[in-house]
């Protein structure tokens, strides 16, 4: 039997993805270079996600990009808020249930020219739909999750976002070999210059 949906089935939520993607992306870049970049990287890490069926134009992707960095800094911001012990604000509640609504799609029915064969396809915008899976993603996290686990690294030149897996939950940096190495070292060169050796 050949399967006739025009439409990937809906992507696996991925707790995780939020951070991923304030991690990993910058969707926004100086200049139009900078901004074809940005789009570029973030078409492809949508298409490897499996949040669009197909990589979508640069040009559709730059026009995209603010509301893509609007996304990256809400979700920075409630997880900011989270890692010190606060409550996200209301503000920050309606942004995530907006790009939540917004990326609501369904399923249609569609034959073919003849009416002999049919297909399922999707109504909807795939950025959308793929802003409210980062969306979604980390609403799932703050319901369903232990949130006392979010972290922000604490080495000032990174500021990843991470969950802490650590047994004890006291972890500060998203990763001990960089950022706690580079934080151990600067202990230690502060330690020498006070002690004068």
């Amino acid at each position: 039997m050949t399967d006739r949906h025009a439409v990937p089935p809906e992507p696996e939520r991925d707790e995780e993805l939020f951070i991923e993607f304030a991690n990993d992306l910058a969707p926004s870049g100086d200049g139009a270079a900078g901004r074809m970049a940005a789009a570029s990287a973030l078409g492809a890490w949508m298409t490897a996600r499996h949040l669009v069926r197909r990589r979508p134009s640069a040009l559709r992707m730059v026009g995209e990009l603010h509301e893509f960095a609007q996304l990256r800094d809400l979700v920075r911001g409630v997880v900011s808020r989270v890692a010190a012990g606060q409550q996200p604000t209301k503000t920050q509640v309606r942004s995530l249930n907006r790009v939540l609504r917004e990326g609501v799609h369904h399923h249609v029915l569609q034959p073919d020219a003849s009416g002999a064969t049919f297909t399922v396809g999707q109504v909807g915008d795939e950025l959308d739909q793929a802003r409210a899976a980062v969306a979604g993603s980390l609403a799932h996290y703050l319901a369903d999750h232990d949130r006392k686990r979010l972290r922000v690294c604490a080495d000032d030149t990174c500021r990843w976002l991470f969950v802490d897996q650590s047994p004890a939950g006291r972890r500060r940096w998203c990763d001990m070999r960089t950022c706690g190495n580079r934080a151990k070292a600067a202990r230690h060169r502060a330690r020498v210059r006070r002690h004068g050796k």
